[in-house]
């Protein structure tokens, strides 16, 4: 196996390198293997914090990373959760992307980085059978004519069948009436290609792989194996869905009420930065209080999230696109240094919903000012 096979484990010949290795799901359980205990990670962080990226970089044997993939994808089935599958394979899609984005460094080379773990675009789009379909816009004044030539890596340009196929119902900003169209191919900037706010045609090309021929349709027989041998990590995961609360009744927007640990990550994001975990916390909770993505990118207009992030994540976070989940618990934040019981909160509720839900409960109705009825600003 390669380095390449542990960072992008969906490839096609990734998953022949795991066939080459000879070690089933069972067998890398009943061994003890890391591989088990990095797949349960990998779920896990993927409906927490909506990456699968290893906490501690570096931490995984290349072996042991590659082989999670398939303990993930196992795991997946098992918990047989439609919105587990779901959320599982958005998160794979938005690690590739940002790993796509670093190695295709767009050096003297024009298209990938030094290691060996490393990716070039062409082999990228050729492992999604999109080679014919994507290509760098040329500079002006370059002669198309021709196989080399200035390009402008800023912009590509986009195959229409392709592009239909994999943008879908995306949204107004996808409309091909709202796009540059030129002999049959669309206009794209990089960051739609990459996916670098998470919406773009390679994220969602990972996101169909992964997700395709999951859950698995185990027999009986074969779950109830699968299910003992990885009792440990599956019990550990079902713990971890047991912490949802039901989301469905609330749909009000009151940041004077948010639990405290919510509304700190609101106010920082208006200053500075989130991390990943921080920002699917706050806007997990937004989708879940009723926001959609046109309140929840005017909700965070004046804060550092960027609006094609704040859009993408509500999209999917929220229950249109079945694979609504709850921000996590603030026993769970507080693992992540994000709750820590500010005010004593945590002894009235442990999940920030609950909370959220009791003080609207408490809250008088003529009192009750949502956000989304507010006074536009004056000019």
């Amino acid at each position: 196996m390669q380095p390449l096979h542990a960072r992008y484990p969906f490839f096609d010949a990734a998953r022949e390198a795991v066939g080459e290795l000879g070690a089933s799901v069972p067998e890398l359980a009943a061994s003890g293997d890391p591989a088990v205990e990095r797949g349960r990670e990998r779920v896990e962080r993927a409906l927490t914090e909506g990456t699968t990226a290893p906490a501690e970089p570096g931490r995984w044997s290349d072996e042991a990373e590659l082989l999670s993939y398939p303990v993930a994808r196992v795991l997946v089935s098992l918990l047989s959760e439609e919105k587990a599958v779901e959320k599982y394979a958005t998160a794979e899609a938005a690690t590739a992307a940002a790993r796509f984005a670093e190695d295709v460094t767009g050096d003297d080379d024009g298209l990938r980085s030094t290691t060996d773990a490393s990716v070039s675009l062409p082999r990228i789009l050729d492992e999604f059978d999109l080679a014919d379909s994507v290509r760098e816009e040329r500079l002006a004044g370059a002669d198309r004519n021709r196989s080399s030539g200035a390009t402008d890596r800023d912009w590509y340009r986009v195959g229409v069948e392709q592009y239909l196929l994999l943008t879908g119902d995306w949204g107004e900003g996808w409309r091909l009436v709202n796009r540059e169209l030129a002999d049959g191919e669309v206009r794209i900037r990089r960051g739609e290609l990459y996916g670098a706010d998470g919406e773009g045609l390679l994220v969602e090309a990972v996101r169909r792989r992964v997700a395709e021929g999951l859950p698995f349709d185990l027999g009986d027989d074969r779950r109830t194996a699968l299910e003992e041998a990885l009792d440990d990590p599956l019990s550990a995961l079902r713990d971890l869905l047991g912490e949802r609360v039901a989301v469905g009744g609330i749909d009000a927007v009151l940041p004077s009420l948010f639990p405290e640990c919510i509304d700190e990550l609101l106010t920082r994001a208006e200053s500075e930065e989130l991390d990943d975990t921080e920002s699917f916390a706050l806007l997990s909770f937004l989708a879940a209080i009723g926001l959609d993505a046109d309140g929840a990118a005017a909700f965070c207009a004046e804060t550092t999230l960027g609006e094609r992030q704040v859009r993408y994540a509500v999209e999917r976070l929220g229950e249109n696109r079945g694979a609504q989940y709850p921000p996590p618990s603030c026993e769970t934040l507080s693992a992540y240094g994000i709750c820590t019981n500010q005010n004593g909160h945590r002894e009235r509720a442990d999940h920030p919903l609950v909370l959220y839900r009791e003080r609207l409960r408490e809250t008088e109705p003529a009192e009750r000012v949502d956000w989304r009825e507010r006074e536009p600003a004056q000019s």
